[in-house]
């Protein structure tokens, strides 16, 4: 679970800039707070904001840090990431902190890199007990000079564990390699560390959790969509939910296509087209191959005429004898087959982020989608943080005070985040009207009282 965000020199955030998910004091929703030990989280965040204030990059962020994180610096466009505005940012360090709940215990994890040198300056994870006491799993720093230091603060049981993590951690301390100047300590012991119990379960633990993440950007295609015409079970959820949205959609049905290569491949040389052929032809002789190519997954077999076939996703709009494609819908039920997705793909202990929730959707559609999502996920661990322009979700009787956050652009460019709940608002207070005369901030200001239309035309 994510109780809460940080970051700094990143795109349009100059300072830290933070969101949190703790549950303040607001008695309303009970259903959306999710009950730990010692703390109570927020099932969602919802962030409003005008064109351009910022909201969007604090989903890249997210991406931005993750994709470090899991795969490492070299695996991330450091090339004009930082808050250029002001000048010389370019030499100075991006932080990302997140402080998470896994498996039943609190970690405040940061990670510190400097674009100019494309390396990683800092990283640390930290432990943090019920009662707010902190022990560091692991601290790494690169000093002026240049030289990297690591320490642990862990107590260990057993001989064995503390030599282990003694010799990984070395790695990353005086002598460091430009590899391991790179990557993080998380995915390294993460991946050797076979983490099955002790301190390196932990590591794990973590890593898991934003391996487990889900973010989902305007342009994010669900790259399933021919597995759905296969599963029963999948196309069974699509055909109840497409019709409750009134998408026109009557069910979902399947329906046996042969696989054209080369249409599929069409930008792979002849030669490699050729050695992909024989070799899928070669494998389904056996078995069902899972086929991926340019983010779209096909289950591919052999039919009783030797041809390699998969199924289809075709759509029943009231006449089953002549079924539409997927490519026949509108923008608004293509978002719809990318978003729904998240009530099945969930995990156990699942973030979810989505840019522009409202893209393409009506807005009462959206806001069906939001309150399924509450009720899919009750009783689970399930947090979903989005971003929107559908100032009619600003909506009291479907969110709490404190799962309304703005981004606004402030004079110097720079984005500022910040919760509804510092206008205690109160519960019956018709927010929507509010926000658009400008009672919370982050709207549009335009420029001047009018617009000189003859002086634009010329």
């Amino acid at each position: 679970m994510l109780v809460g965000f940080s970051v700094s020199n990143y795109k349009s955030f100059d300072k830290p800039q933070s969101i949190s998910l703790l549950a303040s004091k607001v008695t309303r929703h009970k259903d959306h707070v999710i009950q730990f030990a010692h703390k109570k989280l927020l099932k969602s965040a919802l962030i409003f904001g005008a064109n351009a204030g910022g909201k969007s990059n604090l989903i890249k962020a997210v991406q931005f840090s993750r994709e470090i994180i899991l795969k490492g610096i070299d695996h991330v466009d450091l090339r004009k990431r930082y808050f250029r505005v002001k000048k010389d940012m370019y030499a100075q360090p991006g932080v990302f902190e997140y402080r998470i709940i896994t498996n039943g215990k609190e970690y405040s994890y940061g990670l510190v890199i400097s674009y100019k040198d494309v390396q990683i300056l800092s990283e640390w994870l930290v432990r943090i007990d019920a009662n707010g006491k902190e022990t560091y799993l692991y601290n790494r720093e690169v000093d002026e000079q240049g030289n990297s230091h690591v320490e642990t603060e862990v107590k260990h049981s057993q001989p064995n564990e503390h030599l282990r993590l003694k010799v990984y951690l070395e790695d990353f301390g005086e002598n460091i390699s430009g590899t391991f100047r790179r990557k993080t300590i998380l995915s390294d012991i993460a991946a050797r560390g076979n983490g099955t119990k002790g301190i390196f379960q932990e590591i794990a633990n973590v890593y898991r959790w934003f391996q487990n993440m889900i973010i989902l950007f305007p342009g994010t295609k669900y790259g399933r969509l021919n597995d759905v015409a296969a599963d029963k079970g999948l196309k069974g959820m699509y055909s109840k939910l497409m019709p409750y949205f009134d998408t026109g959609i009557d069910s979902v049905e399947g329906q046996q296509q042969e696989m054209d290569f080369d249409k599929v491949l069409e930008n792979i040389p002849k030669e490699e087209l050729e050695k992909i052929k024989i070799d899928i032809s070669n494998k389904v002789k056996e078995h069902p191959v899972m086929f991926r190519v340019n983010r779209k997954m096909y289950i591919l077999w052999k039919d009783e005429q030797g041809n390699i076939v998969y199924s289809k996703i075709m759509l029943n709009h009231g006449n089953l004898e002549d079924l539409f494609e997927y490519a026949d819908e509108s923008d608004g039920t293509k978002r719809l087959f990318d978003l729904v997705p998240l009530f099945y793909e969930r995990g156990e202990e699942c973030v979810i982020f989505v840019d522009e929730i409202d893209r393409s959707l009506h807005t009462n559609l959206t806001k069906h989608f939001l309150e399924l999502f509450y009720t899919f996920t009750e009783e689970e661990k399930c947090q979903i943080i989005v971003t929107t322009h559908d100032s009619n979700l600003l909506d009291l009787d479907l969110l709490r005070q404190d799962e309304i956050w703005f981004v606004e652009r402030k004079k110097d460019h720079s984005s500022r985040i910040y919760s509804l709940n510092k206008f205690r608002a109160r519960f019956d207070k018709k927010i929507d009207k509010e926000y658009l005369l400008g009672r919370y901030g982050a709207i549009p200001i335009f420029q001047g009282d009018c617009l000189d239309l003859e002086e634009v035309d010329e």
